[in-house]
């Protein structure tokens, strides 16, 4: 069962990719391994070939010479705890264990797409990373910052400060047929832009390691190292972004999966205009009906099954009632609940949407108002709070949110989660509290609370207003140098 807009839940898999879950084969393509100083500035790069050499007939070194120079390393560095001896919480706790930080740095691929400096990579690469460099063909080194990340598809952007860089156009994904030539381009295990050929196994792929997937798969030879790095047409475009690969060793069996281009469109063009990714909704959880399914339901073949449609959505607005079977949308064929939620996902709020169903076999066309996720406000508040360097993440309350919390009050901001060696939690703050008002100031927005805290000097105080299982009590800290 899928929620359209919502967390989505594994996808059903079978044969290899099912045992190669189960078994944890499935590995990110990002080089984790200790780098004490980058590879890049160690290592020798292929130098480019010169623009009037000929290319041997049949070969991809036109091909290779027109995209490599836009091919780079992302090094990422990253903060981690260290556990402790133990390995455990409870021992940490008991023994009054300091919690010790360390750096990690983990190497991996991108590519510009544009002249003036954006990168594309994958999320995983510069996941909760502190610091971002990049290395071009030539070693040059830049300073990346990070546009905006989206873990729903394992896509990052970055920019660096530059001009009139070459970089590699984004191709059509969709028009990719199963066994034509493709090239993987990258970094794996920190040997500069390396290049293997091979071809579209399949299209389509569902791995359940993202929220929104439609792998490419491919045999060109993809390993760690790799993740963010383009895979190229024969035209020189990009159609795909490598991101994982299937192996019991961390190396290429030829089993390789790529982001496809057309969903990185408007990932790229979300982060670019809105820091985020803004998705459509309907607000209805689906699952796939086979033909004998739904030859035993006394269903139309095919489609997509209605199990659950929310309060007040877009789909309850519209007419969607549960056991609707869903043929299509916007005339184009539905095959399944993944179909389904791309779909959706890639229009935007506001959107007027045509849905073909089957109810008992008679056919309707339901027209749907698209809005956004009602989550995504809550996790672009969460974002926010983050940067308050509070040590705790914060959300507008609501009534839905209360429920869940079983809070006494929808008022105000819920306290999701409090850093064990932070500043809330060194000043009494739990994770369940609600804060009412800052500094005798109501607050209903985690931007009016950022408003309010903005500017004041560090070591002044600040005074909460917090309940507390129904208990209204003051909390006072000093903000952080």
């Amino acid at each position: 069962m899928k929620k359209i807009g919502l967390i989505v839940g594994a996808s059903f898999l079978a044969g290899a990719v099912f045992f190669a879950l189960s078994f944890g084969f499935l590995q990110k393509t990002v080089n984790h391994e200790p780098v004490i100083a980058p590879a890049a500035a160690s290592a020798e790069a292929l130098p480019a070939q010169p623009a009037t050499a000929a290319a041997a007939p049949g070969s991809f070194v036109a091909i290779v010479r027109k995209v490599k120079p836009a091919v780079v390393k992302v090094v990422s560095e990253s903060v981690v705890e260290r556990r402790s001896m133990f390995g455990d919480d409870f021992f940490d706790q008991f023994f009054n264990a300091p919690r010790r930080q360390e750096k990690r740095s983990g190497a991996g691929s991108g590519f510009f797409i544009s002249a003036d400096g954006y990168i594309l990579t994958n999320n995983h690469v510069v996941q909760d990373a502190v610091k971002v460099k990049i290395y071009d063909i030539d070693k040059k080194e830049y300073a990346a910052k990070v546009i905006g990340t989206d873990p729903k598809t394992d896509l990052a952007l970055l920019k660096v400060n530059a001009k009139d860089v070459p970089f590699i156009a984004l191709g059509d994904s969709n028009a990719v047929e199963v066994g034509e030539w493709v090239l993987a381009i990258g970094n794996p295990f920190n040997q500069d832009l390396t290049v293997t050929s091979g071809i579209i196994s399949a299209k389509g792929r569902q791995l359940g390691m993202a929220q929104y997937e439609d792998f490419l798969q491919t045999d060109a030879s993809i390993n760690m190292g790799n993740s963010g790095g383009p895979l190229i047409n024969m035209k020189g475009e990009a159609i795909g972004i490598n991101s994982t690969i299937l192996t019991p060793s961390q190396g290429s069996i030829g089993i390789g999966f790529a982001i496809p281009t057309n969903m990185a469109k408007k990932v790229v063009a979300d982060l670019k205009s809105k820091g985020k990714v803004v998705r459509g909704w309907f607000g209805i959880q689906i699952g796939d009906i086979s033909e004998g399914d739904a030859k035993d339901l006394d269903l139309q073949s095919g489609g997509v099954l209605v199990q659950r449609v929310e309060d007040n959505s877009p789909a309850q607005k519209a007419g969607l009632k549960r056991y609707d079977l869903i043929v299509a949308i916007n005339g184009r064929e539905v095959k399944s609940a993944a179909d389904l939620q791309m779909e959706v996902a890639n229009s935007a709020p506001g959107d007027e949407v045509s849905v073909t169903i089957y109810r008992n076999r008679d056919k309707q066309v339901l027209k749907v108002k698209v809005t956004e996720a009602p989550e995504a406000a809550r996790e672009q508040a969460a974002a926010e709070s983050k940067g308050l360097n509070l040590g705790m993440t914060l959300v507008k309350n609501t009534p839905a949110l209360a429920r869940e919390y079983e809070l006494k009050t929808s008022r105000g901001l819920v306290v999701e989660n409090v850093d064990r060696d932070g500043q809330a939690a060194e000043n009494g703050i739990k994770p369940g509290d609600v804060i009412l008002a800052v500094n005798r100031t109501e607050v209903d927005s985690v931007e009016q609370f950022r408003r309010i805290l903005a500017g004041r000097r560090a070591g002044s105080m600040v005074l909460l207003l917090v309940n507390r299982d129904g208990d209204e009590v003051y909390l006072r800290f000093a903000l952080p140098e």
